[in-house]
């Protein structure tokens, strides 16, 4: 399910104690406007900006104490954010009620535009929150064998043929990474800041229930219309039994 809404009008008609995990990728606060889209010729970004990403516009005091109220006793809330985000944030969350657990990296491998003059960034962050101590982890599939203990780490960006119009999308494969770890089959996830779908994608496909908002409608339609877009799911059929691969690329091991 996704609907076209503010979350945090929306999400106070969640009920306590619902969700199984909550996994998004919320605006940074960094005002994302990226100049190179426009000169690049490569990228198929349907527009550079997104809606709510000044540095105050999201009100996490709020925000945190929702997600505490609606996740189950022992599941885990993850956000993706950049190291200046986490710094901004970092007392909204230690004043939170939710627990700090880890952190996550994902290695996208390509450096981001921009960085000229200085360390060209790779990677970014996850955290991992829960409501209480969490419960154990499932175990992941990864080249047919299960395992007992995987990696807080992912390796691999989103491929031109997953890609669907939004600046900074996440692959399916890095959210199926965790959703399959945090979740059983029919669990509850919720995006509260989907964009064009891409929890909710990673669910349909590992049979788990999706709930999604969005703000802007742009990235609303393109949701709806990739969640119908048969020839594009196809390129998820092995993730249907939980099936991860690692193949090692430029000494670097990239989950597919």
């Amino acid at each position: 399910m996704i609907k076209l809404c503010d979350t945090f009008k929306e999400i106070q008609t969640i009920g306590n104690d619902t969700i199984d995990l909550i996994l998004t990728d919320t605006p940074y606060g960094i005002n994302h406007n990226d100049g190179f889209i426009k000169a690049s010729k490569s990228t198929k970004a349907i527009k550079n900006n997104i809606l709510n990403d000044m540095p105050y516009d999201i009100l996490w005091d709020v925000l945190l104490d929702e997600f505490y109220r609606i996740l189950k006793p022992g599941k885990m809330c993850y956000l993706f954010g950049r190291t200046d985000m986490f710094m901004r944030i970092g007392n909204n969350i230690l004043n939170s009620k939710l627990k700090f657990n880890h952190d996550f990296i994902w290695r996208k491998g390509d450096m981001v535009h921009g960085n000229l003059g200085i360390f060209g960034t790779i990677h970014e962050l996850l955290i991992g929150l829960s409501k209480g101590n969490p419960e154990t982890a499932r175990k992941v599939i990864i080249d047919g064998i299960s395992k007992k203990r995987t990696k807080a780490e992912y390796c691999g960006k989103v491929s031109r043929k997953e890609y669907y119009g939004h600046p900074t999308q996440k692959p399916v494969g890095l959210l199926s990474y965790i959703i399959l770890s945090r979740t059983s089959e029919n669990d509850v996830v919720f995006d509260p800041f989907c964009g064009v779908g891409s929890t909710l994608v990673a669910c349909n496909v590992l049979n788990r229930q999706s709930i999604g908002y969005e703000l802007d409608k742009e990235f609303y339609d393109l949701s709806i219309k990739r969640l119908s877009d048969k020839e594009h799911l196809k390129q998820y059929e092995k993730l249907k039994n939980g099936e991860l691969r690692n193949i090692p690329i430029n000494g670097l091991t990239f989950n597919y």
